[in-house]
């Protein structure tokens, strides 16, 4: 809570939620009759985003909890057969197991307390026996955010769901909706000052902006995509929006002036708005954002800009038969200085638009190719008699 960062990412929810720095509602806005009560609109959307952001939330944690739960189910069912195979060979003994555990319906809970015992028991060699500890907090933990909630976790949850294909189908369509929707209030805030001020016909003006949309859209759906569509979000959203509201803020309140402002607003609704907005717009709301943009600053100037990658930097991974062999490898000279020392990561390719996965320096000769699924690359050993399947 303490982090500059929490605080800026959700300034920046509150922009998207409601559109603010991006122009759309000043745009829209444009369009209303001069009486029109935008004091009542604007307290409206207020509420109604906020009991939707609840909602969504609800939503959000209660399938995040679905998917954990059924993770944890699993641990608990493969981890009890391990201990019903090591029983059978001796490795453990009858009397570690209370009278009261039955193998065939484990719960988590009497799970945790065979694997507790066992633990204490076999301190020594415990590790050799393969066991894992089914906490569902671990996995709870382990929930992702940004693209991967929507595209792997969400995804990867709905397939446990009772009728899936339908859940699945419904999910998508959602987003489709919901990013046209976003793209509406967008578009809008580029075209309407356009129009308005040079008087060009609306429907060429949103041809060509569609369209230049699109093709720098193109970058995203690269190997490398999911690189660009992090560096948008982190750097080409959020900290310019902060600006952006503060300029508007400044034009409003400094330059125009909130005291010819709250006229205008007092001449169009027939009521003077409360004072409470005079002292919000002219002191707080500006103090707040400079104070965040000021922390966001420094932050950043602490932490250089970087961003994660997908190999890891003290092993390589390998496949052979199914299983996963790491190797240690040597990362001295290589150029790592912009890469999150956080696992996972990957050194990333130094030209754009080339293969975005390289060999490490002192690493084995290695062919490097991705899985083609989510621009994740594996580091694949040199098996040419290796069926696919295997893989």
């Amino acid at each position: 809570m303490l982090e500059p960062k929490v605080w800026r990412e959700a300034a920046t929810q509150v922009f998207f939620a409601l559109g603010l720095g991006f122009g759309g509602v000043i745009a829209f806005s444009s369009y209303n009759k001069r009486d029109n009560n935008c004091h009542f609109d604007a307290v409206l959307v207020s509420f109604i985003n906020f009991f939707t952001s609840v909602l969504a939330t609800l939503v959000v944690f209660a399938v995040l909890g679905f998917k954990a739960n059924i993770i944890n189910e699993k641990c608990v069912i493969q981890n009890s057969e391990k201990i019903l195979k090591l029983l059978k060979t001796g490795n453990l003994s009858q009397d570690m197991i209370p009278h009261h555990i039955n193998f065939s319906s484990i719960t988590a809970e009497d799970y945790n307390l065979v694997y507790d015992i066992i633990q204490k028991v076999k301190e020594e060699e415990f590790d050799s026996l393969g066991l894992k500890s089914c906490q569902i907090e671990d996995e709870l933990n382990k929930a992702v955010q940004g693209t991967g909630l929507a595209f792997i976790a969400f995804t990867e949850a709905m397939t446990h769901f009772p009728a899936s294909p339908f859940w699945s189908v419904m999910f998508f369509l959602m987003l489709v909706n919901l990013g046209l929707g976003s793209m509406f209030g967008t578009i809008e805030g580029i075209i309407t000052p356009i129009v308005d001020t040079f008087k060009v016909r609306k429907e060429i003006l949103t041809v060509i902006c569609c369209s230049v949309a699109f093709f720098i859209g193109l970058i995203f759906v690269q190997r490398s995509g999911n690189y660009f569509v992090t560096m948008f979000d982190d750097y080409s959203a959020t900290l310019p929006l902060l600006i952006v509201v503060i300029l508007e803020n400044i034009a409003i309140t400094r330059i125009y002036g909130i005291d010819k402002f709250m006229e205008d607003l007092k001449d169009m609704l027939g009521f003077s708005p409360s004072q409470y907005y005079y002292y919000m717009w002219k002191y707080v709301s500006p103090l707040v954002l400079l104070l965040l943009l000021v922390a966001s600053i420094v932050q950043m100037g602490l932490s250089p800009p970087g961003y994660n990658a997908w190999i890891e930097d003290t092993v390589s991974v390998s496949y052979k038969r199914g299983r996963i062999i790491k190797e240690p490898i040597n990362l001295e000279g290589d150029n790592t200085s912009l890469i999150h020392g956080k696992s996972p990561s990957e050194v990333p390719s130094p030209n754009f638009g080339k293969n975005i996965y390289r060999k490490q320096t002192g690493s084995p000769t290695l062919d490097t190719a991705p899985n083609g699924r989510y621009g994740i690359g594996y580091l694949m050993a040199d098996m040419p008699d290796m069926p696919e399947s295997d893989l």
